[in-house]
């Protein structure tokens, strides 16, 4: 049964999306914003779209970039951007426990073991028994795994400074400053 739309500018631009999808064209990012903004509407009339726009192109952008430096730098050279992570958190904080270097570098608890397996393999990082607590284990960057972050770094820089050239100096230091203001925001979960 085919849905029934009131407004024939919504199915003038549902048919348009249609088509393209037929002829594999894109959409654009407004178009699909607009898209997204307009069933969101549908599925909930009251919804906020500010903070809609915003999370949906923060979302976007957080997983485009990830996505660039995990294919453009980091596959090339035989680590995932997850292992980056994992090995950049470790050289920042010092030796760590698994769960605290998890949360730091923003990989799941459930991976960990097996990325911590691959670097071990590939010889980066070395685990060792916590001397102040026999039953835990500290990961610590080995030699070669010093060496390898230190160039994987640099790398990823250059990758991340082409990004943020899109703003100008400015601009990217007031979004810098938002960016912090939101991670510091915690809502309460309902």
């Amino acid at each position: 049964m085919a849905q029934e739309y009131k407004d024939p500018k919504e199915v003038e631009i549902r048919t348009m999306t249609e088509l393209r999808a037929q002829r594999n064209e894109k959409l654009s990012g407004i178009e699909f914003e607009k898209l997204a903004n307009d069933s969101t509407r549908e599925m909930f009339p009251e919804f906020d779209d500010d903070a809609m726009a915003l999370c949906f192109n923060l979302i976007r952008l957080a997983n485009r970039i990830t996505n660039d430096l995990d294919v453009s730098v980091h596959r090339p050279e035989g680590l995932s951007f997850s292992a980056f992570r994992l090995l950049f958190a470790i050289r920042a904080v010092g030796a760590g426990h698994p769960n605290e270097l998890a949360r730091l570098s923003s990989v799941s608890t459930a991976s960990m073991s097996s990325l911590l397996n691959t670097l071990e393999k590939y010889g980066l990082v070395a685990r060792e028994a916590d001397i102040s607590d026999k039953r835990k284990t500290l990961v610590r960057l080995t030699p070669l795994g010093e060496e390898r972050v230190t160039e994987l770094a640099r790398k990823n820089s250059l990758r991340e400074s082409e990004w943020a050239g899109g703003l100008t100096s400015t601009e990217a230091s007031i979004l810098t400053e938002l960016l912090r203001k939101l991670l510091q925001h915690h809502p309460p979960r309902s």
